[in-house]
């Protein structure tokens, strides 16, 4: 478990926990707030509380930062009281229902199982990547190498059973410096298929950075679309190393809502732990300047306060 949230950055909303129930505090930093957030929507490294870090500050001893949860000390495992699990659940439903409207595309991830696994051998054949033929190349290797392309001006093609993911050298849109903003377009094409295309604008590194991650993605066997979400958040500037970690512990976080006669899927809540700690460790690790392209970034700003909503739900019932 990681230690809690570290009240790091004032310029932020912070969260507490007072009597139970949330409060915001807004520390007196009058202008610092980044445009698009309010005391509403919250965008920082303490504002999302974890439920089993532990309180202590120590990996030796575990303890839950909620009175209506426990930690096994061995697993890590989060259990819910049953008062807090149905509160839990019924906030999802709710959490899930508002998305569909305002964020379709993140709602979808959400209630989608997925996972890139970073460690794995990669399937995919590529050009444009490396210098060497290697099969045994994990997902990881795939990704940085076609980030690093990328970042030198060349163009990426990768292949697979499930299509082929090609990156033009980004070229430059608009000059400004060592501001420039380029663009490229990443295409996804399935055997016979039409080709799908998923434009990218922004530095070069921002862009190295989104390749990164769509080139993770698709050797793990996820097409752009369905991680377009996290795409914009790597080109907001959130690392793709920090990215991916984030995106399997909200993927299928919140099950797809039963049919009238089933039986409805419980959240775990040591998923949504590892998805709060996966949200703040991208606050804690990323610059002043990318935050507040991130506060500008719906989806991500939406996702923080879906946990924030979800974390809120456990107390509720203390």
């Amino acid at each position: 478990m990681d230690k809690l949230a570290r009240p790091q950055r004032q310029i932020w909303l912070m969260l507490i926990l007072v009597g139970g129930s949330l409060a915001i505090a807004l520390p007196g930093h009058s202008g610092s707030v980044p445009t698009g957030l309010t005391s509403g929507v919250n965008v920082g490294g303490s504002n999302l509380l974890p439920i089993g870090a532990s309180t202590l500050g120590s990996e030796e001893l575990l303890e839950s930062a909620s009175a209506n949860a426990t930690v096994d000390p061995i697993t890590g495992d989060i259990t819910l009281t049953t008062a807090a699990q149905q509160a839990l659940n019924t906030s999802a439903n709710q959490v899930v229902q508002g998305l569909q409207g305002t964020n379709p595309v993140l709602a979808t991830a959400l209630t989608t199982p997925g996972e890139i696994s970073l460690n794995s051998p990669s399937p995919v054949g590529a050009s444009g990547v490396s210098e060497d033929e290697d099969d045994d190349e994990t997902v990881d290797e795939i990704a940085a190498a076609a980030a690093a392309a990328i970042a030198n001006g060349e163009s990426v093609s990768l292949t697979s059973s499930q299509g082929t993911l090609g990156i033009a050298a980004p070229t430059v849109a608009q000059a400004s410096g060592s501001d420039s903003i380029l663009v490229t377009s990443a295409v996804f094409t399935l055997p016979g298929g039409t080709p799908m295309v998923a434009p990218l604008q922004g530095s070069l590194a921002q862009i190295a950075n989104a390749v990164g991650f769509l080139a993770a993605a698709f050797a793990t066997g996820l097409t752009p679309s369905q991680v377009a979400p996290f795409t914009e958040m790597a080109l907001a500037g959130a690392a793709y190393q920090d990215l991916v970690p984030l995106f399997n512990a909200v993927s299928g976080l919140i099950p797809p809502q039963p049919t009238p006669r089933a039986t409805a899927l419980a959240i775990d809540p040591t998923q949504l732990e590892e998805a709060i700690q996966a949200y703040n460790r991208i606050v804690d690790n990323s610059t002043p300047e990318v935050l507040a392209a991130l506060s500008e970034n719906s989806d991500f700003v939406a996702l923080g306060r879906s946990l924030q909503q979800l974390r809120a739900a456990i107390e509720v019932v203390s």
